[in-house]
């Protein structure tokens, strides 16, 4: 099982809530190589030869949001997790997401946004690794399979008209 997945499956527990989850993330870093390191997150920093991992927990106002964003972000990470949870009634996993893109220059870092109390992620940044893995896969034509090619090689239907007016299809 994959790094990430494993930090999907843990659940919330049910006392000593940022003690606990710290306890198991790192549990999970160290079993994938990880080892503690020093940063500005606030829960776990965590680095592996050419890699890291950050941990934010966040239940706060929007604020606060962004200064645990902005940690993650100056983290320098390539793989970051924001714990919140829906309970706390600040943002939904959509709004943190839009706070992100909006105030942050990302670049290549992957944000897993997890929401504790009901198990559900958010991953931001993670469109090119998916892009990535169905053009490794080898195409099948429409009637094999019955799966669409990823890209369509000719045009079905030709399209007449000039520049500026209005097109017909055939």
């Amino acid at each position: 099982m994959e790094f990430i997945d494993e930090i999907l499956l843990v659940k919330k527990p049910q006392a000593h809530l940022v003690d606990s989850l710290a306890e198991q993330y790192s549990a999970i870093a160290f079993k994938f190589g990880y080892f503690e390191a020093q940063s500005p997150c606030w829960l776990y920093f965590m680095r592996k030869e050419g890699q890291a991992a950050a941990f934010e927990v966040q239940f706060g106002n929007i604020s606060e949001f962004k200064s645990s964003l902005d940690k993650l972000t100056r983290s320098g990470a390539q793989i970051c997790f924001l714990m919140t949870s829906s309970r706390a009634h600040m943002l939904r996993l959509e709004e943190a997401r839009g706070l992100l893109s909006r105030n942050f220059q990302i670049g290549k870092q992957k944000f897993v946004l997890i929401d504790i109390e009901n198990g559900r992620c958010l991953k931001v940044n993670f469109e090119w690794d998916e892009f990535q893995s169905k053009m490794s896969q080898p195409q099948r034509e429409g009637g094999e399979g019955g799966e669409r090619p990823l890209f369509r090689e000719v045009r079905r239907k030709k399209i007449y008209g000039k520049r500026g007016e209005h097109k017909q299809q055939d």
